[in-house]
């Protein structure tokens, strides 16, 4: 008897309870029917607990029913949870189901096979009819789904789970080709353990099916062909490859229950089905190409209207690399933009490193972007690092690691703007909609971007104009043609891009630069002597001869090119370069360097005349302006000169020292005459010159003494005793450069100064510069500036000679008594530590009266000659009386005044030493000596004499020639005061 089950959804699920309960059985028999594998269940939690799929439930009773006798059921398999679930539209494939359930149970059968194994084909199996209704009715249901389902995942989905659910396989996937590999893209299994992951393409029979493109089942396959198992644990497999554009797209794959249990009907079935998933799949393709050429038109679109709305250059490359990453699904992209000298640079780039943008910078050839560029089309290689049309690039390529390249040139007319790169890193075939689109932005990104240049000319052009207004105002305002220059070239740096800007000047037949401003590489250390050129001489000169403005775009390889000493010979360079003309006169030119090639254009050439033009004038009203204002000044400079000049002479006249005369002369002159250097050397007694005082840049130069024999220009002026102008001292063959040193440029005024007997020394005013020579005015006062000095000199000398008679000794030419007591209270005035050493012959008297006063006066110099020698530079030497000495020893402690003190004293027995005339008349010259320090032994000038005094008569009455000290002389301080010198008598006879 058949029990007939309530009605509920085919894929509801009871517990064992209620499942015994609608079969009738107790709940043990269920439990032991499912250990058996007879009766299909699933688990629902980690206890163990099982459900029954309604489904399952009928099926089990209807093949119970078919039987005359209680059969066993058909072995089922364990159904993953929710499987049943994924069908789509499941409401009305119940129905259909069920319908053809009800059939089977009319005739006694359900199932793929009977419960002992039976085909469906066979006596006592599914109706040939029934069977083909239900093919009918599935294959409806994919045309139906591939008609109406849009979402394509959806729609393999629903019919993996309709194919598996009306024939009862073990699994149905739909699997997809993918870069050498077979993907699920839809999977319908009745247990969790059939599983399937990504597969190579070639393996298994689903390889086999995709290689042979036709159908294949495992089960029908002749012995010697072996296909490992896709499904671990399945049945019998079987495989159709699925069609797509240009190939299989992919496979139906099938796993039945049991081995052996697929037929020729099965392979049948699934090869129309896949030809109906091929269908929904190449229906699916041409939705998508047709919805990405809708999104790609109305992308475009947008595109141009945003790109279109700007005008500013960096903003339409940025949005045109991003919306082509968008619009085509790129990995990296770059625009590029092609520059005046030729070359490529990239404008704006998205995930390309710059080790290979430098590669491409200038697009070798081969490459697929110069290909691109000839062709004048969008091109795009797969697998670019082995495409022969980039093979100049394939090292560049290979270390950035991408694919595939597409690239788009930008025209604007037949002026080529820049390129356009999309980058895939994965393989991407482009197809022609694509490559249209990519033009068609190619073609908007174009006019874009000469709309954008044209519109960044304009405002260079107006901001021209508005400089060339302010540059005329500034020009009008000055006066100093060195001040116009620098105001052009700071103009001209603003204005027009450059690396460097001379101004020239010409000069005679020289070209001078007035003003040069370098930014980069060889221009920073440019000098004017480098860039000094004549009339005809390079292409300044030629511009400057011929009056024509020139653009050069290669100006190394320019054949009236000269090539500066000290820089490259081949510098890649541009330059523009314009006459200053006025009246058909040329004042100068005006010259702009760049790096590279092609750096300017005709405009800025046009730019450049203008200014040049401005320059012109201006140099013009600055030569009138210059001329007068020299006139004037040089008028106002005599007036003033001769007026200082009488100041300065009235305060040179009033000293009487010469170094103070030689301070004052280096001093005021400066007030008078503006000079670089002045010098002053006097004629010594040997007639050569010697250096007394410099000043200036090169002071420690002129300092040097003169090597014997040595002649210049001062020594030609002592001989001559004439004054001499030189105006360009690199001319003058007297002129005797440093050693050393380089030649400077320059004026020099050389001025004898004169004595009684001829020229007594030289003054000498030294300026630099080819604008600032001396003239002839400034010589003039110059001259009656060195007459006054002198007159100054020689007063200085005559007074000198009488202060050294007044302070020293005629006999032996120290320093005299007065000049002593006077060093003396400076000494003390200091407080600082100083020595005094008193020194008194011995037995003078006796060479007096033994050899006369002329011996005694010879024997005094010669002791004063001693002293001197052995004396450091430090120590002061004093005749204090007749035949007495002193020294004061500054900065000098009482043991380094014994020392003195003791060389002293030997230097005067070296007076009388054997051999000497005193000795060989039989006279022993000695001396005493007496030491005191101060502060020690006196805080006064008289107490540290008396000191000295007691000290070196304690010396004398302990036995002469020794040295007594302040402390030796403390015990006669009670009985001894200081006693006065005794006199000196002028000599007797002058001493040879």
């Amino acid at each position: 008897m058949t029990t007939v089950l309530p009605i509920r959804p085919i894929d509801a699920t009871l517990s064992v309870t209620k499942a015994a309960r609608l079969l009738g059985v107790h709940p043990n028999t269920i439990r032991a029917w499912s250990d058996q594998g007879r009766l299909r269940y699933y688990r629902i939690n980690p206890r163990g607990d099982r459900r029954y799929r309604l489904g399952d439930l009928q099926r089990f009773l209807e093949v119970a029913a078919s039987r005359a006798q209680s059969a066993e059921p058909p072995a089922l398999v364990a159904l993953p949870a929710g499987s049943a679930a994924t069908l789509q539209s499941g409401r009305a494939q119940r129905g259909k189901i069920a319908d053809f359930q009800a059939a089977a149970r009319r005739r006694g059968t359900y199932g793929r096979t009977t419960a002992t194994g039976g085909s469906l084909e066979g006596p006592g199996g599914l109706l040939e009819d029934e069977r083909h209704r239900l093919d009918l009715r599935i294959l409806a249901q994919l045309a139906d789904a591939a008609t109406h389902q849009r979402d394509l995942d959806a729609a393999l989905e629903f019919a993996a789970g309709l194919l598996r659910e009306a024939y009862g396989y073990a699994l149905i996937a739909v699997l997809e080709v993918r870069d050498e590999l077979v993907v699920p893209r839809a999977v319908s299994s009745i247990s969790p353990n059939l599983r399937l992951s990504d597969l190579p393409a070639t393996y298994g029979i689903v390889g086999l099916a995709l290689s042979e493109r036709v159908g294949i089942r495992s089960d029908a396959l002749p012995g010697i062909v072996r296909t490992p198992a896709i499904v671990s644990g399945g049945g019998a497999e079987l495989a159709v490859p699925i069609e797509g554009h240009g190939g299989p797209w992919g496979a139906l794959f099938a796993v039945a229950e049991r081995p052996a249990s697929l037929t020729a009907h099965d392979l049948e079935l699934l090869s129309v089905a896949a030809r109906q998933l091929a269908g929904l799949v190449e229906r699916s393709r041409l939705l998508d190409e047709t919805s990405q050429q809708l999104h790609r038109l109305e992308a475009l679109r947008r595109v141009a209207e945003d790109i279109g709305s700007k005008l500013d250059l960096d903003e339409i490359l940025s949005g045109l690399v991003d919306h082509a990453m968008v619009l085509f699904g790129a990995d990296r992209a770059a625009v590029f933009l092609r520059q005046p000298d030729g070359q490529v640079t990239a404008g704006v780039v998205r995930g390309l490193s710059p080790e290979f943008l430098a590669a491409v910078r200038d697009f070798p050839t081969p490459s697929l972007p110069a290909i691109a560029v000839a062709t004048r089309r969008p091109l795009y290689a797969t697998n670019y690092r082995d495409d022969p049309r980039g093979s100049a690039l394939r090292a560049a390529v290979v270390q950035e690691g991408f694919d595939t390249i597409c690239t788009a040139p930008l025209f604007d007319g037949g002026d080529l703007l820049g390129l356009l790169n999309i980058y895939h890193d994965r393989p991407h075939e482009w197809t022609d909609d694509e490559l249209d689109t990519l033009g068609a932005l190619a073609t908007q990104a174009g006019v874009a971007i000469k709309t954008a240049q044209n519109y960044a000319q304009m405002a260079t052009w107006a901001a021209q104009l508005q400089s060339i207004q302010k540059l005329g105002a500034r020009l009008n305002r000055l006066t100093s043609v060195r001040d116009i220059g620098l105001a052009i070239a700071s103009e001209l740096r603003e204005l027009i891009d450059n690396h460097n800007v001379r101004v020239y000047r010409l000069s005679d037949d020289d070209l001078v630069p007035v003003a040069m401003q370098g930014q980069v590489g060889e221009y920073v250390d440019e000098t004017p002597e480098q860039l000094r050129v004549k009339l005809g001489q390079g292409i300044t000169g030629w511009v400057a001869q011929h009056k024509i403005a020139q653009n050069l775009p290669d100006a190394a390889n320019d054949p009236r090119a000269s090539t500066i000493p000290g820089t490259e010979e081949d510098l890649a360079e541009s330059m523009l370069l314009a006459p200053m003309l006025f009246e058909d006169q040329v004042l100068g030119v005006l010259v702009l360097a760049k790096l590279g090639l092609n750096q300017f254009t005709d405009d800025d050439l046009r730019l450049l005349t203008i200014y040049a033009s401005f320059a012109a004038q201006a140099m013009a009203n600055a030569d009138a302006t210059e001329r007068l204002s020299q006139k004037s000044a040089a008028l106002e400079r005599q007036l003033r000169g001769q007026s200082e000049l009488l100041e300065v002479t009235e305060s040179i006249l009033a000293t009487l020292e010469p170094r103070a005369v030689l301070g004052l002369i280096t001093e005021r002159l400066g007030d008078l005459v503006r000079y670089d250097n002045i010098a002053i050397e006097v004629v010594d007694r040997s007639g050569i010159l010697q250096p007394q005082m410099a000043r200036g840049l090169h002071a420690t130069e002129y300092l040097q003494p003169w090597e014997p024999g040595e002649t210049g220009l001062a020594t030609w002026v002592v001989e001559h005793n004439e004054p001499q102008l030189v105006v360009d001292q690199l001319s003058d063959p007297r002129v005797n450069q440093f050693r050393g040193t380089a030649p400077e440029d320059g004026s020099l005024i050389c001025v004898p100064l004169r004595g009684r007997d001829g020229a007594t020394g030289v003054l000498t005013l030294e300026r630099f510069g080819v604008d600032n020579r001396f003239d002839e005015a400034e010589f003039e006062l110059v001259k009656l500036f060195a007459a006054q000095v002198s007159i100054a000199l020689q007063n200085a000398e005559a007074h000198n000679a009488v202060e050294i008679r007044a302070r020293t000794d005629d006999l032996t030419g120290l320093l005299n008594h007065g000049t002593f007591e006077k060093w003396l209270e400076r000494s003390v005035a200091s407080h600082e530590t100083f020595s005094l050493i008193m020194l008194d012959l011995d037995d003078f008297k006796a060479a007096n009266d033994a050899l006369g006063h002329q011996a005694g006066d010879r024997l005094l110099s010669q002791i004063a000659s001693a002293i001197v020698a052995v004396a450091r530079d430090s120590d002061q030497a004093f005749r204090y009386g007749g035949d007495e000495f002193t020294l004061i020893l500054a900065g000098t402690d009482a043991p380094g005044a014994l020392q003195v003190a003791e060389r002293v004293r030997a230097a005067i027995h070296e007076v009388g030493g054997p051999g000497s005339r005193w000795a060989s008349d039989g006279l022993r010259v000695t001396a005493s000596f007496g030491l005191a320090t101060c502060p020690t032994d006196g805080q006064g000038a008289a107490q540290v004499l008396l000191a000295a005094d007691r000290a070196c008569f304690v010396a004398k009455r302990t036995g002469r020639d020794r040295i007594a000290t302040a402390a030796e002389g403390l015990a006669l301080a009670a009985e001894l005061s200081l006693q006065e010198p005794t006199p000196v008598d002028p000599p007797s006879v002058p001493l040879a």
